[in-house]
């Protein structure tokens, strides 16, 4: 069976330049690992063409590349155990990213806001809306009340009635739909509090937001095996972490609370 490393590069290899399909067979032919600048020296290539192969198959940059060829490359793994494999490295990297791009103080201003309101509004579509669903779980257990929005033209609709002082979390990974950045700017002209979950660092929504949460989206390095609400779930575990580690009075008592009526005590 080919290993994760075989099967990204081949999926791109037909964008390849000549340069870049020299550096893809050294990877191919289970070489030994070595530091970008003695690569680039061996195969007498240049470092930014090695970084935009890189790119190219889907990774940050060449760290990403050799933590994924070191755990994926020939003879590391027996078949039988692949799939477990291979979802463990792609959790990894994810991982990896997302810790990477996530603002500690957005965390924290994000928290704040989330802590110090009661109404939330929570706008996602499609896989977004699943998260919309956990988001609530976890706050309504904090004394939160979160109203998911799940559509398109309900998220239009439902900005007209959102109040100055209320809280909109956005959850949105391509961040760049026109008609949920209308109603954004609606609720933000009203003086609502924003705060947008998005793996798109240029995202139009960050304008009319006060908290600005960059995670990450596997893209060309998963092949479909990673659900792709992953990365916002993992924001929103950050956040009500964060939030439980202020020992708020409170929030504690209200944890407490939801944990007795979950058990059925």
């Amino acid at each position: 069976m080919e290993s994760y490393i075989e099967l990204i590069i081949q999926a791109n290899q037909k964008k390849f330049t000549d340069v870049e399909r020299v550096i893809a067979q050294y990877f191919l032919d289970g070489n030994k690992e070595l530091g970008i600048q003695e690569l680039a020296k061996q195969l007498s290539v240049s470092n930014s063409s090695i970084t935009r192969f890189c790119k190219k198959i889907g990774l940050a940059n060449y760290k990403e590349l050799i933590y994924l060829y070191k755990y994926s490359s020939k003879g590391t793994k027996k078949q039988t155990d692949s799939s477990i494999s291979y979802v463990n490295l792609n959790y990894s990297l994810l991982l990896n990213d997302i810790i990477e791009k996530l603002d500690k103080d957005e965390v924290k201003k994000a928290a704040l806001m989330i802590d110090g309101g009661r109404i939330i509004h929570y706008w996602g579509t499609g896989y977004n809306a699943f998260c919309g669903e956990d988001f609530q779980f976890k706050f309504s257990r904090l004394g939160k009340i979160v109203n998911v929005i799940k559509d398109e033209h309900s998220i239009v609709m439902m900005a007209h009635g959102v109040q100055q002082g209320d809280l909109v979390v956005v959850s949105s990974i391509s961040g760049d739909n026109a008609a949920i950045q209308e109603a954004i700017k609606i609720v933000s002209d009203k003086h609502a509090k924003v705060i947008v979950i998005t793996a798109n660092e240029k995202s139009s929504y960050k304008a009319f937001s006060e908290a600005f949460c960059l995670t990450s989206s596997m893209g060309k390095k998963d092949m479909g095996g990673i659900s792709p609400q992953i990365p916002v779930l993992t924001v929103i575990d950050i956040l009500y972490t964060e939030i439980l580690a202020m020992y708020h009075e409170d929030t504690i008592k209200s944890w407490i609370k939801s944990e007795v009526i979950l058990k059925g005590k």
